[in-house]
């Protein structure tokens, strides 16, 4: 009976020791992996603010804004703190604002334009 409980005894030291050192392995991400997947969410995260500053500097958009008293050098300022979610959702409609605007035409196209203008300005002046 000895010999039975040190074989379980030495078994569950070895599956013990072992777990964590299996488990640490199987989430080792390569080190150059990490590195192009952050470079790739930076040129990303860039290439969305230069969108949103493009989409600001729009003659339109200036007067959209001052017709409504809202500080278009105040959101250019606060693009460069965005990120994340917020960041990605003022890109989507600073794409919507540049589609539309090379769609031109239609006057309904010209209406969701001041409406994206509009939330594009008012987003980022809260979120500063």
């Amino acid at each position: 009976m000895g010999t039975v409980n040190k074989v379980v005894a030495l078994l569950l030291a070895v599956l013990l020791a072992s777990s964590p050192a299996l488990a640490q392995q199987a989430r080792v991400v390569d080190a150059s992996a990490m590195d192009r997947a952050l470079a790739s969410k930076a040129q990303s995260e860039s290439a969305q603010r230069q969108m949103v500053l493009r989409v600001l500097e729009r003659a339109d958009v200036r007067e959209v804004a001052a017709r409504m008293g809202l500080s278009v050098e105040q959101a250019d300022s606060a693009v460069a703190t965005l990120s994340g979610a917020e960041l990605d959702m003022v890109a989507q409609q600073a794409g919507a604002v540049e589609t539309a605007a090379l769609a031109g035409g239609a006057q309904t196209v010209v209406i969701s334009t001041v409406t994206l203008l509009l939330i594009i300005i008012v987003v980022i002046l809260l979120v500063r």
